[in-house]
């Protein structure tokens, strides 16, 4: 299931800087949406959570009156990492971690059969097989990925954080982040040669396979319906459990802390990540409910 780099912002502000996206308007795409959102209270102390998709359709409606509320009252905005000069950061991590060995290329390292449907997937998202040729495994899956949104017109310039932060720019507020561009890529490298493989044949096969994934991602989101939207999320990374418990769950207990400490600060923090952080079991929000926070919402 496409949605391993959909939790990871940087990943989208580096395809931004190397591709120029036409949004193609389908008329299955969800109009207006309403998307999850939580409030964290501590006796007066108040915090904002919202769950954002780093790629929208340019005609998703999905602010409503209370997060516009929640907005202006808030001081501080709060992301996963910043995306100023993240595409910078992002080509030097890939030039020095994102290639296979000099000599080397994808064919090489997997069987032929794979090789060959890797080649029909990338086709199928309108990205040149060649250009992956000597990536590693992990960046081939983040390129079909991503390009599998971009494909149906899905744009990072509607991402609800990149419509949030521009709004918070224009206001002169405060800004957060839970951790660096590095941080949030090296997540990909802690993957065993064979997790890469896996990571790559998973999203191969939902390309070829399960074509309407994207869609059924953002409907889920679109629809606040958390439990099909944390199903989708669940399967999607049943089959890199390594990589879910590096992308997901470690940084989910990371930010926890850093989210009580803002609670307790005296300011009110709007905070914006990827909604899979958001919910189930072991997400922010059950980690701060078990600790005995009240959290209003889904």
């Amino acid at each position: 299931m496409m949605v391993r780099a959909w939790l990871v912002r940087s990943l989208i502000a580096f395809v931004l800087a190397f591709v120029s996206v036409h949004a193609s308007l389908a008329a299955d795409k969800p109009a207006i949406a309403h998307p999850a959102f939580w409030v964290v209270e501590d006796g007066a102390n108040r915090l904002y959570l919202l769950g954002s998709v780093h790629l929208l359709p340019p005609d998703t409606i999905w602010m409503r009156p209370e997060i516009e509320e929640a907005r202006a009252s808030s001081q501080v905005f709060v992301f996963e990492a910043p995306l100023k000069d993240a595409d910078v950061t992002m080509a030097k991590f890939v030039d020095q971690h994102g290639h296979l060995p000099i000599g080397k290329t994808l064919r090489d390292v997997m069987p032929a059969k794979d090789y060959e449907q890797l080649e029909h997937a990338s086709w199928a998202v309108q990205y040149p097989p060649k250009l992956l040729s000597n990536v590693r495994p992990w960046l081939a899956a983040v390129y079909l990925e991503l390009y599998s949104y971009l494909k149906v017109g899905y744009s990072p310039f509607y991402g609800v954080d990149r419509v949030i932060e521009h709004d918070a720019e224009a206001r002169r507020a405060e800004f957060a982040y839970f951790e660096s561009v590095e941080e949030q890529l090296s997540y990909f490298l802690s993957l065993t040669p064979a997790g890469e493989l896996g990571y790559l044949r998973s999203t191969v096969k939902d390309v070829l396979e399960q074509p309407d994934l994207p869609r059924r991602l953002i409907d889920a989101w679109a629809s606040g319906d958390t439990k099909a939207l944390g199903d989708l999320i669940n399967e999607g990374m049943a089959a890199t459990p390594q990589l879910k418990a590096r992308l997901l769950l470690a940084r989910n207990r990371k930010w926890v802390p850093q989210i009580i400490r803002m609670l307790k600060s005296g300011k009110t923090h709007f905070v914006t990540v990827g909604a899979g952080h958001l919910i189930g079991r072991d997400s922010v929000v059950d980690l701060l409910r078990r600790k005995g926070y009240r959290v209003t919402g889904p």
